[in-house]
């Protein structure tokens, strides 16, 4: 029985055979690319929300759109550039916790939920501004790295989160908070349409 092979299948093309090496994706371009498809739909979702969109929650024990994309946004910082850099936070070194007139280390891990009753309604464009910052250090961060270095742990208390882990974790924490804020903003619009 001859082994299967992809290429050995009739009207198979050998894509590989003409490529160089600089050509071939890296796990750094597949995570860049991640985050950049992300980015664009959530852009789609928020593009046009309102401060009472932003605000609007289906239910007493659901989190509003507003809070969920500062949450996500927050994570992103935290993982990147406090958990695996110990470097400062974007959030406290470029003073968005005082444009907002948010704690520091705030990032909504255990909220409860009268904290996010009392959550303040943030300026979507500021919100959004922070968030391009925050990608902008991810993605730098992100270039540097070798393949080897996405198996290092940053914090020993944290053995299971590597590097790597790190980034599947944020990349699949952003694209599950972008889809809530897509449903969030059809349920708050066609609830509009039926009143």
């Amino acid at each position: 029985m001859r082994n299967w092979q992809p290429n050995n299948l009739p009207g198979t093309v050998r894509v590989m055979d003409h490529r160089t090496r600089r050509d071939i994706m890296t796990p750094n371009d597949f995570i860049e690319d991640a985050f950049r498809v992300e980015h664009e739909f959530l852009m789609e979702a928020v593009q046009d929300l309102t401060s009472e969109e932003l605000a609007w929650r289906p239910g007493p024990e659901a989190n509003p759109m507003g809070w969920i994309l500062w949450h996500m946004l927050r994570v992103e910082d935290m993982w990147f550039q406090f958990f695996i850099q110990r470097q400062t936070e974007i959030w406290e070194k470029d003073g968005w916790n005082e444009k907002f007139g948010l704690p520091t280390r705030d990032n909504g891990f255990g909220h409860t939920q009268e904290q996010v009753d009392n959550f303040p309604v943030l300026d979507l464009a500021e919100l959004l501004r922070y968030g391009d910052a925050v990608r902008a250090e991810t993605l730098a961060y992100l270039k540097g790295l070798s393949p080897e270095d996405f198996d290092v742990v940053p914090r020993e208390q944290r053995p299971e989160m590597s590097v790597g882990a790190i980034f599947r974790q944020v990349i699949g924490e952003v694209y599950q908070h972008q889809g809530h804020i897509a449903y969030l903003k059809g349920l708050v619009r066609s609830s509009k349409s039926e009143s």
